[in-house]
């Protein structure tokens, strides 16, 4: 092109030079809208394709439009926050990738930080523990004390899931027995003690029904429909003598309490919670504004990096097999600030 401008008359050499910028630059535009065509239609068929993986429908062409534009959100995120590699965790585009962060806090949390009217038992019965040897490092499902992962649905009753799952524990330490407990029964029936079913609730107030109920019985007997039904009249099976809390902001005190027994937490499930696929989550990606409940039910270190092992109940896709790993000794994600734990003779 060069050589052939240049055999030409000025004016009409200057002609062509100009053609030739235009050209180009029509060209550079067509490439990148191309390439955004491209990236967008790229993004439909990896919507499809987890669509099918989770067996997502919608009702419409609205609804799926609507619902494609907040996974290209999410799925943008996920990508930017893995492509970044300074964390120790990485993010998933998992089933609840197509939910807006506040929609997903609306359904799949649920802790309320609202004050206990129970009647705790006095003190924290392990204020004088010291972690021995083989407490270094506590994992009680190796232990045979923690029931399989399960999942609340779109039902804001996180706090019956880890106060159960806190008495499942102390049950099969107790008895040698792993008995899968009701979350339904809690749900139901402890309205009278201050929790507000699927919109909310506190774990002491699940242990303050439990006692007063004189326990709780099996989910086979009173299984789990992530909505709030009516009480129902059920035997107890198992029973719990009361509860105490965990000092405040205290993960010496809280290992102690772990070392011993799962325990009731309380998190800052943010936006990294919903995404999150695995690794360990630190405390600089979440604060302490306490929104969800979990269970601790065991603590470790791995890489230098000390970290509590969080049992979720969002199922077992999510995160490391419904399971978190957590930074340990950095206050993340509130987790020493608001811990119980049920207690039995």
């Amino acid at each position: 092109m060069a050589s052939y401008i240049a055999n030409k008359p000025p004016i009409m050499a200057a002609a062509l030079t100009l053609l030739a910028v235009l050209t180009a630059a029509n060209c550079i535009f067509c490439t990148t809208a191309a390439s955004r065509d491209y990236g967008e239609e790229a993004m439909k068929a990896r919507h499809e394709e987890w669509m099918a993986e989770y067996g997502r429908t919608y009702k419409d062409a609205a609804e799926k439009a609507r619902r494609f534009q907040v996974f290209m959100a999410n799925a943008a995120f996920v990508d930017s926050s893995n492509a970044a590699g300074d964390k120790k965790y990485h993010l998933a585009t998992n089933e609840f990738a197509d939910m807006t962060y506040d929609e997903f806090i609306a359904r799949y949390t649920g802790f309320i930080p609202m004050p206990d009217t129970g009647k705790k038992m006095p003190g924290f019965k392990y204020e004088n523990v010291t972690l021995s040897d083989d407490q270094q490092t506590v994992d009680w499902r190796k232990k045979g004390a923690v029931t399989g992962v399960k999942n609340q649905g779109q039902c804001g009753c996180c706090w019956a899931f880890s106060a159960v799952a806190a008495i499942e524990g102390i049950n099969q330490i107790k008895t040698g027995k792993l008995v899968t407990l009701s979350e339904q029964q809690v749900l139901d029936c402890s309205t009278n003690d201050g929790n507000q079913g699927c919109q909310g609730g506190l774990m002491d107030n699940a242990f303050k029904y439990i006692v007063n109920n004189g326990g709780i019985t099996r989910n086979e007997s009173y299984p789990y429909v992530a909505r709030q039904g009516m009480c129902k009249s059920v035997q107890p099976m198992v029973t719990i003598s009361g509860y105490q809390d965990v000092p405040n902001n205290d993960e010496t005190a809280l290992a102690a309490a772990v070392a011993n027994q799962p325990v009731s937490v309380a998190v800052d499930a943010n936006r990294n919670w919903q995404m999150y696929g695995g690794g360990m989550m630190t405390a600089d990606r979440c604060g302490t504004k306490l929104n969800h409940a979990v269970t601790a039910v065991g603590y470790g270190t791995e890489n230098g990096n000390q970290y509590w092992l969080l049992k979720n109940q969002w199922g077992s896709q999510w995160g490391d097999g419904g399971y978190m790993k957590l930074q340990r000794g950095a206050g993340a994600c509130g987790v020493a600030m608001k811990a119980s734990y049920p207690v039995m003779n």
